[in-house]
């Protein structure tokens, strides 16, 4: 096995010392006699001895210098060529140059982990002015000094250092982990917010078709009118007119039905005050069609003084998603006649805004009630949904909103409630 390998720097001016450093950290090795001796106990397996070979298992790579600008200049260049230099034993009176206490100060500010032991006989400094100064990682002993004592000390910190090393770069390792699965998880988020985008789009273009499907007939009605009366002969003025007018506002309905449904799908560019009435009165416009074709009744309570400040398109989105949610339920559940019941009012102490949707359409299963905002969860067949929906209707109310959302069962059905900041208007 490889013994372990660990700088260290010595710096006094008195050379006898450093002589004494290079002797006390030098490799171990045993005498001939302490060799014999240890043999012979092997053999008749002795366990008295004092002797003990795994002592002074690290060798140390020594430097030296004898005045701290010089220690300081070695310290440097190894850690720039990538050689760490885990524990330094400065002297603290070096007449020539800069003290003990500089030298260690010099040496934190190029590696703040490195190890300083304070070795002198006399100072100018307390030990306080030196600990306080120099703060962690730092020891400070007294010459004469106990040769094992500083073989342990140093051999002791040079582990530490390394340990303190590792963990650093485990912890530098994890970070950058963490920040690529944050990386990826945004990217995962933004998807699955354009795939919630296209679900919701495609809900959008069948209620347009619902929406558009009377006034193409009033206008295709109106168009085998007026051929009539001209063939007949009885197309005046009057009935031209009046053919026309009758037109032009079906024209302008369904025109006005694309800026509904456009707006749905611009991006909220910054935050604006609106009335919730306003929000849940253009949600209804959007799905009332489809709603009336699956005979399913949808009753609203709405406080109408209740504003709120924010992105009122991510709200409609998550209204939206919720009623549709409520009518497949119901349609799949074969509700002869369904009902969504759509509530808003204010809390009691009338900070938030209580959005609570009903439906009859069975409830939620209790072994899914738990799972249903988590992302790619869905009950409905594969065909019908991507489940993604409740995930990023929960991820808009808590992100986007500042707010909540909660699901339970009633004795018919789910029930729904949004939990939003709000403003209450004062009308005199």
């Amino acid at each position: 096995m490889s013994e372990a390998v660990h700088n260290v720097l010595t710096i006094d001016d008195d050379t006898t010392i450093l002589e004494a450093y290079a002797a006390i950290l030098a490799p171990y090795k045993k005498t001939s006699l302490e060799d014999a001796i240890l043999k012979l106990e092997q053999l008749h397996d002795i366990e008295c001895s004092a002797i003990d070979p795994t002592d002074r298992t690290m060798n140390f790579n020594l430097f030296q210098a004898n005045n701290g600008l010089d220690g300081v200049e070695i310290f440097r260049r190894h850690y720039e060529e990538g050689l760490s230099i885990p524990v330094c034993i400065v002297d603290m009176r070096m007449p020539n140059g800069i003290d003990g206490l500089e030298t260690s100060l010099r040496l934190k500010q190029i590696d703040p982990d490195v190890h300083i032991i304070i070795a002198t006989a006399y100072s100018d400094r307390t030990n306080k002015e030196i600990l306080d100064a120099l703060k962690s990682n730092t020891y400070y002993i007294r010459k004469p000094f106990n040769s094992e004592e500083i073989y342990q000390l140093v051999y002791s910190l040079s582990i530490s250092y390394t340990s303190t090393k590792t963990i650093q770069r485990l912890n530098n390792d994890l970070e950058v982990k963490i920040e690529e699965e944050i990386e990826k998880n945004r990217q995962k988020d933004s998807l699955l917010f354009q795939q919630a985008k296209l679900a919701a789009m495609g809900e959008m273009i069948g209620n347009i078709a619902h929406q558009w499907r009377q006034p193409l007939n009033i206008i295709s009605m109106l168009f085998q009118k007026v051929y009539r009366q001209h063939s007949n002969g009885t197309l005046d003025n009057k009935a031209m007119e009046h053919a026309l007018n009758q037109a032009m506002d079906t024209i302008t309905h369904m025109s006005q039905t694309i800026d509904d449904f456009r707006g749905h799908f611009e991006p909220n560019k910054e935050k604006v005050h609106y009335t919730l009435y306003s929000i849940i009165e253009n949600a209804i416009t959007l799905v009332e069609p489809s709603f009336n074709l699956a005979n399913i009744t949808l009753e609203t309570s709405v406080q109408s003084d209740i504003e709120l400040y924010g992105f009122p398109e991510d709200l409609k989105q998550v209204l939206l998603n919720l009623v549709n949610n409520a009518k497949d339920a119901i349609v799949s559940n074969a509700i002869l006649s369904g009902v969504i019941r759509l509530e808003v009012a204010c809390s009691d102490d009338k900070t938030q805004a209580l959005i609570r949707i009903y439906d009859n359409g069975g409830g939620i299963d209790l072994q899914y009630i738990d799972k249903i905002f988590e992302p790619y969860f869905t009950t409905k067949h594969k065909s019908q949904g991507t489940g993604i929906g409740l995930y990023m209707s929960k991820r808009i109310v808590e992100e986007h909103l500042g707010g909540s959302i909660r699901a339970l069962n009633d004795a018919e059905g789910a029930v729904f409630t949004i939990f939003i900041p709000a403003h209450i208007n004062n009308k005199g």
